[in-house]
């Protein structure tokens, strides 16, 4: 549940080896992970996969060239490194690959709107930081509606994602625990994304940019980690319950073993 309209995320190193080898706790006829390859888990799914640098730099870059040239210059700074950080992903074979054109196109798309503000050339009657922000902000907004939407229909988003990235046998996926379970997870995801773009707006609206980049970049990390931590501890309990459903650290080991160990 990374900040949707920062997709250049961040990689810490050897996470495929590192969940590979999640130690279990044998509970009776149940097997729960280890809490602490649970926390590692939400650790890695916070700051990304294998550098954390492409987590900070767009934000560093747009606070070094607000403050000392321009919020057009801001602009293209961060959203350059978030282009650059999306297609090194795609190269090492990462998730976000399938989705490049779309979040490249987003972020150039929001990028050229805020620098048409700027340079007075359209006017929404507020500034092109607000425009900035606030095309992100509604993407979160969006993700979290569209999410909503999913389950209101019945076919939740986290279905069709464990379908799509999860190895399991068929049984498995039927299996009315693990529906509702994967249910229960995109109301979080709606709970999380809507939030975050309602706390954003209050925090844009109360503070100045630099004070709502750093607050809003460190707040996020710490109520992302918690969420992911507890949501993570609920499903891997939900599924030690499932007859020849593996753990949760296993399958998300597997679901990232694909990613080399390098970028070379």
């Amino acid at each position: 549940m990374n900040d949707a309209t920062d997709p250049a995320q961040a990689d810490s190193p050897g996470a495929a080896g590192a969940l590979s080898g999640a130690a279990e706790v044998q509970d009776g006829n149940e097997a729960t992970t280890d809490p602490r390859d649970l926390a590692r888990t939400s650790r890695q799914a916070v700051w990304g996969w294998r550098s954390n640098l492409d987590q900070f730099m767009p934000v560093v870059l747009f606070l070094v060239f607000y403050n000392l040239v321009s919020t057009e210059v801001a602009v293209i700074a961060a959203t350059s490194w978030s282009v650059k950080a999306a297609y090194s992903r795609r190269r090492r074979g990462l998730p976000i690959g399938t989705w490049l054109p779309v979040i490249t196109g987003y972020l150039l798309v929001r990028a050229a709107v805020s620098i048409a503000v700027e340079r007075d050339l359209v006017d929404f009657g507020v500034s092109s930081e607000a425009v900035y922000f606030g095309i992100g902000i509604g993407t979160k907004m969006l993700v979290g509606v569209a999410a909503a939407v999913t389950i209101l229909v019945g076919k939740p988003f986290m279905v069709w994602a464990a379908r799509r990235f999860l190895a399991l046998p068929e049984a498995v996926l039927r299996e009315p625990s693990f529906v509702s379970t994967m249910r229960n997870v995109t109301w979080v995801i709606t709970v999380y994304e809507v939030g975050s773009a309602v706390w954003d707006i209050w925090l844009f609206n109360s503070a100045g940019v630099n004070l709502f980049l750093v607050t809003r970049q460190v707040v996020n990390f710490f109520a992302a980690f918690v969420l992911i931590f507890a949501t993570l501890v609920y499903v891997d309990r939900r599924f030690s319950k499932i007859d020849g459903c593996p753990s949760l650290v296993d399958l998300v080991s597997r679901a990232t073993r694909r990613a080399p160990a390098s970028d070379s």
